[in-house]
């Protein structure tokens, strides 16, 4: 059982979460995050449950006609307190192709070119490392 973080470890989760995101793997996703996480993402403007953006996500985007791809820039980590949580900050890259919409089943495309995120990871009580936390934004350049 791990009891304390390091930055490596949570520069690897944090291409972990974009490999299984990118990989359609529902299942992996969903285990990132704790059962009291909470998720900004890139086009809400409100939070939501963390299981809930995974289930969201999954609907939108792991059906076999969309195409995923991912990029993560350099990762700044900070370890908090005893090494049990951390805040992991980057920048990244996301496109996205034939995304299911919820206006009459359309698809649309996403693109992210300047995203910013944030994840709080921290361990939980069995020693795995969840996502607490998570902020996607996008600059918009015009």
């Amino acid at each position: 059982m791990v009891n304390k973080l390091s930055v490596e470890q949570v520069k690897g989760e944090v291409l972990r979460f974009w490999n299984a995101f990118t990989d359609k793997s529902a299942s992996q996703l969903m285990e990132f995050y704790a059962p009291e996480s909470t998720v900004f993402s890139s086009v809400s403007n409100r939070s939501e449950p963390g299981r809930l953006a995974a289930a969201r996500r999954q609907r939108e985007y792991f059906h076999a006609k969309s195409s995923l791809r991912a990029t993560v820039g350099n990762i700044d980590v900070i370890l908090l307190g005893d090494g049990a949580a951390a805040i992991a900050s980057y920048t990244f890259q996301f496109h996205a192709s034939k995304v299911a919409t919820t206006t009459a089943g359309l698809a649309s495309e996403e693109d992210i070119r300047n995203g910013r995120a944030s994840h709080v990871f921290a361990l939980d009580a069995d020693g795995k490392v969840r996502i607490m936390h998570e902020h996607l934004s996008a600059i918009e350049k015009g």
